[in-house]
């Protein structure tokens, strides 16, 4: 909110100022660019907001993912739970990674960097391969 705000008033501040020589007819470009501005950061933490859950049992591993609850949840046997992860040379590839059971398989980590990924992908490894 303090970024909105602050941009706001930078913009607006210079649109009034425009408008005190005469050209008036930035005022409303000015309100429609913070407008926009506002939307793009309020969807941006929307989609960040984005929560995936991942519970390892004994006998099962719970997928969910969600905002407030899960929207999504997905019960895979542990036993036959396949981790796979791959990632290419390229730098600006972060690789992708997904648990799957039966031919199925979910991406896990969507929001993550190539080096978040390979901690999750070694501890999510070392739990399942646990007997």
């Amino acid at each position: 909110m303090w970024l909105a705000a602050s941009l706001a008033v930078v913009c607006l501040g210079i649109a009034l100022a425009m408008a005190a020589f005469g050209f008036w007819m930035i005022i409303p470009f000015a309100g429609a660019e913070v407008v926009f501005i506002v939307f793009c950061l309020h969807w941006t933490l929307h989609r960040l907001s984005r929560k995936e859950v991942i519970t390892v049992e004994h006998d099962a591993v719970r997928l969910e993912w969600g905002y407030r609850e899960p929207d999504t949840r997905v019960d895979l046997p542990r036993q036959w739970s396949q981790l796979k992860y791959h990632c290419p040379d390229s730098p600006f590839e972060v690789g992708h990674l997904s648990l799957g059971a039966h031919g199925k398989y979910y991406t896990l980590g969507q929001c993550l960097g190539r080096d978040e990924k390979k901690v999750l992908f070694t501890e999510l490894d070392s739990v399942l391969n646990r007997s």
